[in-house]
């Protein structure tokens, strides 16, 4: 049966968590990346059960004979326009995709747009996702730097801090750097790509929390931005760089890890269609790891709205 986490199955989940020789579904794309590894414990799981946050994390279970046997967590990006399964654990593929339409229509209940999911390349990760109705629309690997890394600041390009007035340059940015296929399941307008924001609330200028945005200007043209993530035992670095501007790549890269502490390792999820960016991050020493692949559910359908506008009719004589 599947049903919504009560507060005793967070007890007994939380526990077998460490003890539980399952594998997730779900890819460990940062921050699930070692040795960030983040994932579900008894204290977040039994306080999710206890005091329910609307627009926060949903979490479903997979009971039999009073046992838990599997277990879903949504977690809903800026405005609840898009949601990501962020882990899946189940004892059967048939098991994972009951989960998956569990949360399926816990999205649709908030008004939820689309689904999201990361998966390894390999494994019944792929079978599940394709089951539950998700279409792949990028895949990628996920590229690492030790601690202890060098950084120089020689020969960098440097960037300055993401403003509110840098929305429309940021998404012409997206707009250029991103294939159309991918931007059709992940956001064609500037609404719907201010929702991929993976925090509680769209994205707005901060000077404390655990991430910073850059962007790199060209004139008045926005050619690369960075989100540098602060995890608890590693960093995350995004990147995109406009391409019409790759040879700048390297120098990106170089001045993002002048904003980048060398006592931690530093995690960058890369997409297929990111060649510059991921040959600017090896030639900066990082290594690639485990691949993936990104999945999404659409649950509403795009309508175009037509646009309007005020004519001026001449005026009749007489």
């Amino acid at each position: 049966m599947i049903r919504a986490m009560l507060p005793t199955d967070a007890l007994a989940l939380g526990m077998s968590l460490s003890r539980n020789g399952r594998e997730p579904l779900t890819a460990p794309t940062w921050p699930r990346t070692p040795p960030e590894s983040e994932r579900p414990n008894v204290f977040s799981l039994l306080r999710h059960a206890l005091i329910p946050t609307p627009g926060a994390r949903r979490v479903g279970v997979s009971t039999s004979g009073g046992q838990v046997l599997g277990y879903v967590v949504l977690r809903p990006r800026a405005a609840g326009m898009v949601w990501d399964v962020a882990h899946l654990t189940a004892t059967s593929p048939e098991d994972a995709v009951e989960l998956i339409r569990w949360a399926r229509e816990r999205v649709l209940s908030t008004g939820g747009r689309r689904m999201m999911i990361d998966t390894l390349d390999v494994g019944p990760g792929p079978t599940v996702a394709r089951q539950a109705g998700f279409e792949k629309y990028a895949e990628g690997v996920t590229c690492g730097l030790e601690r202890g890394f060098s950084r120089s600041a020689v020969d960098v390009l440097p960037a300055r801090p993401r403003l509110r007035a840098d929305e429309v340059g940021l998404f012409q940015l997206y707009s250029a750097a991103v294939p159309a296929s991918v931007r059709a399941a992940e956001a064609m307008t500037q609404e719907e790509w201010a929702a991929l924001f993976p925090g509680r609330k769209v994205w707005a200028p901060a000077i404390l929390g655990n991430s910073q945005d850059y962007v790199w200007e060209m004139g008045s043209r926005i050619i690369g931005w960075t989100r540098i993530t602060y995890g608890a035992r590693s960093q995350a670095l995004e990147l995109q760089v406009h391409p019409s501007y790759e040879t700048y790549a390297d120098r990106i890269v170089r001045y993002a890890l002048t904003q980048m502490s060398v006592k931690v390792p530093v995690l960058s999820d890369v997409r297929e269609y990111q060649g510059a960016v991921r040959a600017a991050l090896e030639r900066a020493g990082f290594r690639p790891g485990q691949r993936f692949e990104a999945w999404c559910l659409a649950l509403a359908a795009r309508i175009p709205e037509p646009s309007m506008a005020a004519l001026q009719a001449p005026v009749s004589p007489g």
